[in-house]
């Protein structure tokens, strides 16, 4: 066994007091709340609208999505899993963005990690949301899901990117 003792110059520094660039802070947080609206807005005609003229749309999985408001006394409706969703997509996410998007790929151009998280989302968002149906309903939301969030990820990502940048820090 070997009996050395970790010299200065091969210690892990820490820094103390840290900084995030851009600091986090409520300009950063609305900014991030508009691309999440923007990207929202965009995504709707990908993920409903032409999944509804082919006839594919189901709302079904809405209103199970909407369930969770049974905990508050709330009985689950399509308006309701609308209004949970846009919640989501408008306020929680882009929150969650600001903070983890500095650890995300690619490094640049950065608005692209808003593409990554979006799909790391959409992992999430298939089961929540899967559709009881023929092969065509399963497929098409499989395409028009994914594709619809990568487009809310580009706005998400731009929008931030593009007007304040995206808070880089480290652990």
């Amino acid at each position: 066994m070997s009996q050395e003792t970790p010299s200065s110059t091969s210690s892990v520094e820490q820094s103390v007091g840290e900084t995030i660039d851009p600091a986090i802070t409520g300009r950063v947080i609305l900014t991030a709340m508009a691309g999440g609206l923007l990207g929202t807005v965009l995504m709707l005609p990908i993920l409903v609208g032409i999944p509804e003229l082919l006839g594919l749309f189901v709302t079904e999985p809405i209103t199970r999505f909407a369930g969770i408001a049974l905990f508050f006394g709330f009985e689950p409706s399509v308006p309701l899993g609308i209004v949970l969703f846009g919640i989501g997509g408008v306020l929680v996410l882009p929150i969650t963005f600001v903070v983890v998007g500095a650890f995300l790929p690619p490094e640049n151009p950065g608005y692209l990690r808003g593409v990554s998280f979006a799909t790391l989302y959409w992992v999430g968002f298939v089961p929540a949301f899967w559709p009881d149906g023929n092969v065509a309903i399963i497929a098409s939301f499989i395409v028009f899901s994914l594709v619809a969030h990568w487009v809310y990820g580009l706005a998400l990502g731009y929008i931030l990117d593009s007007r304040v940048g995206i808070p880089q820090h480290e652990v």
